[in-house]
């Protein structure tokens, strides 16, 4: 369920705008601080109205006001939790494709149910530690990611709903198809583009893309990257929880240089962020920073590139 009023009020605190800066005749401030407070309710007239005056169309109202503890997405993702291939969490795996297979049968659920169980199977296969086949190579891997794939090059707009199947499926995409849909969802989820507070958002998705190319596409990895740069270089300095994506385009800057041959000067430029890190107790990100810095450049001093998972940030 959507929140009007605190999304209301969300939209209204990102445009800079007061409560009095909105207030019409027959729309007292008092009216829009009570719905704002969820006090009150007001027409749907009204809140166009009020939702035209700040710029801002119903339909991108509809999308930021999105909850996640009502999305069924999220719901089966936090009790399928983190998988590694433990015999225990792909109990809970399989838990939840029974759940989302039942609940798709009996008609809850909606479109998640649906993308869950595929999801879910698809990382069944995709975990199997006993094949040197790529994830996205996988037969039955391809056979759970192209509904995934289909959707999302259909979808005319991308909401909630579809930046998340992107940002679920992604490991099990071919590069052609996930540089094609990195591409689309920047295009298409244009909304986060227009409010800041949005924008950390696209940033995510597009550094997404990056991380499922790096090793798969070179050329597709370096387009992200530089487009994850002008987002960030286009946002508000006031925003410190840039630090954390900033240090991760450094990261992936030096990632990318060592592929592209420069292999020692990639590496201590991927590795310069670990201090940074390690002194903001970010210990998680440190050390994916220094096991992918770390693999990257051994399997690239050996010879051996191909070596390296495409979708190693998801297995680590």
């Amino acid at each position: 369920m959507i929140d009007y009023g605190a999304t209301f009020k969300r939209l209204r605190e990102d445009k800079g705008l007061k409560i009095v800066d909105l207030e019409q005749p027959n729309i007292s401030r008092s009216l829009i601080g009570k719905f704002e407070r969820g006090q009150t309710r007001i027409s749907a007239d009204r809140l166009d109205k009020l939702l035209s005056d700040m710029g801002v169309s119903h339909d991108e109202f509809l999308f930021l006001g999105g909850d996640r503890s009502d999305n069924y997405i999220y719901m089966k993702l936090h009790e399928m939790g983190v998988q590694t291939g433990e015999p225990k969490e792909m109990q809970q795996l399989e838990a939840m494709i029974t759940r989302s297979t039942n609940d798709l049968k009996h008609g809850r659920g909606g479109i998640g149910a649906g993308f869950m169980r595929e999801f879910g199977i698809m990382l069944k296969y995709g975990i199997d530690k006993e094949t040197d086949m790529q994830f996205y190579d996988r037969v039955e891997v391809k056979k759970h990611v192209q509904p995934a794939v289909d959707f999302l090059k259909q979808a005319e707009t991308w909401g909630r709903i579809e930046l998340d199947i992107f940002t679920l499926f992604y490991p099990g995409m071919s590069p052609t198809d996930l540089l094609a849909l990195g591409r689309l969802a920047i295009k298409r989820a244009h909304f986060y583009s227009q409010l800041r507070t949005e924008q950390m958002r696209l940033v995510d998705i597009i550094y997404t893309a990056f991380n499922g190319l790096i090793y798969a596409d070179i050329a597709g990895a370096a387009e992200m990257l530089a487009l994850e740069e002008s987002v960030l270089n286009g946002m508000d300095e006031f925003m410190t929880d840039l630090t954390t994506q900033r240090l991760r385009l450094i990261s992936s800057k030096g990632l990318l240089k060592m592929l592209q041959g420069d292999v020692e000067g990639g590496y201590t430029q991927a590795m310069s962020v670990v201090p940074a890190y390690e002194i903001a107790g970010m210990n998680k990100m440190s050390e994916f920073t220094k096991k992918q810095a770390e693999l990257t450049r051994k399997e690239i001093l050996a010879g051996n590139p191909d070596n390296i998972p495409h979708t190693y940030s998801m297995l680590i």
